[in-house]
């Protein structure tokens, strides 16, 4: 812990310059949440490069200032002392007013702001979680920018930004250049990861991101041996029968005549309305459910290439190497590589003698 926090790092990182290195500040009144929140995805991170025999491609340590009197932070796992930061972490402040915000942000800022221009200036990014986006503006970096902002606070951020700051009411979150922002508590997560998804970490965190954020089509096809949403009551309509019964039999054959069926009308009126409804074919509605099924076994399994396409309905294994491809933007192997979450087969042999 010292008193100054760590020099900016410059802005030309290469990926070979890994791991990046990430400072959280810590204070008396800091929001927990938010910090764990960061921790545990860092840690996550950590994990599966374990498990891959990979260097480790993250390092986070503590940005502390004592001359607050905020007192030493808490012990947590892997926690180092920085020399240098890529990405700074402010976890916002639990604060009842605007008021008592403004306060603690000035304070703060009579120590940080000149620092955290210099780290923006230098390439470095930032993650202002929940109210620290107060911190942000009195250091004077959110002029003309877009961030999202938890309304019980917002009008005292707008306030000290100034007019030229635009809140993006309609998102969670936002990352608007080097500057990452969010309007509730439980968006720091998926926040981080997408900061993380910037920086030569950007492959852990994409594969940390498909296990820890929801996706709802995961939901329904990741584990075909288990009972899925599909099976629960849904809202009545030909449509959503359709979904359901694709959604249920995504790994046998298609039939465009089954489904309609299913859907109680015709071949015909079922394409036209499912493609003004959700966009696309009954047919790319299942591609895309199978791909899902492909991308979790991908991630978590041993299973070939061939029987990972058997499981998700496919007889022939480059015709679901065209349409992953498609999907996915990547061949199946090249994903596997790119985002298992699984330990190497050694792994599970233990120590030898």
């Amino acid at each position: 812990m010292t008193s100054s926090p760590p020099r900016p790092s410059p802005s030309a990182r290469s990926a070979a310059s890994l791991p990046v290195r990430v400072g959280i500040l810590w204070g008396a009144h800091s929001l927990a949440a938010n910090v764990w929140a960061v921790v545990e995805v860092l840690r996550a991170v950590s994990m599966l490069a374990t498990a891959r025999d990979a260097p480790p491609p993250v390092q986070w340590g503590w940005l502390a200032l004592p001359v607050l009197g905020d007192g030493p932070p808490p012990e947590v796992p892997d926690a180092v002392a920085l020399s240098a930061v890529d990405v700074v972490v402010l976890p916002g402040w639990l604060v009842p007013t605007g008021p008592q915000l403004r306060e603690i942000s000035a304070a703060h800022a009579q120590h940080l702001a000149p620092w955290l221009q210099s780290h923006v200036a230098q390439g470095g990014r930032v993650a202002a979680l929940f109210n620290a986006s107060a911190l942000l503006a009195d250091a004077g970096l959110l002029a003309g920018r877009e961030v999202a902002l938890p309304w019980v606070f917002a009008p005292s951020v707008v306030f000290q930004a100034g007019q030229t700051v635009a809140w993006r009411r309609d998102r969670a979150w936002w990352g608007d250049g080097s500057l990452w922002t969010t309007a509730a508590v439980p968006d720091a997560a998926a926040a981080f990861l997408d900061l993380l998804a910037q920086t030569p970490a950007a492959e852990w965190a994409q594969a940390v991101a498909t296990a820890l954020l929801y996706d709802p089509q995961r939901q329904l096809t990741a584990t075909a041996a288990l009972e899925t949403p599909t099976n629960q009551p849904l809202m009545a309509g030909a449509l959503e029968r359709a979904r359901r019964w694709l959604q249920a039999h995504h790994h046998e054959p298609y039939s465009l005549a089954a489904t309609a069926r299913a859907a109680a009308t015709s071949p015909r009126t079922l394409l036209r309305w499912f493609a003004q409804v959700h966009g696309q074919t009954p047919l790319d509605y299942l591609h895309g459910l199978r791909v899902a099924q492909a991308q979790a076994l991908l991630q978590t399994t041993y299973l070939t290439v061939e029987a990972v396409a058997q499981q998700c309905g496919y007889g022939d294994t480059g015709s679901f190497r065209k349409v992953f491809q498609r999907h996915a933007g990547t061949t199946p192997g090249a994903y596997r590589r790119r985002f298992q979450l699984r330990a190497s087969r050694k792994q599970w042999s233990g120590p030898r003698a």
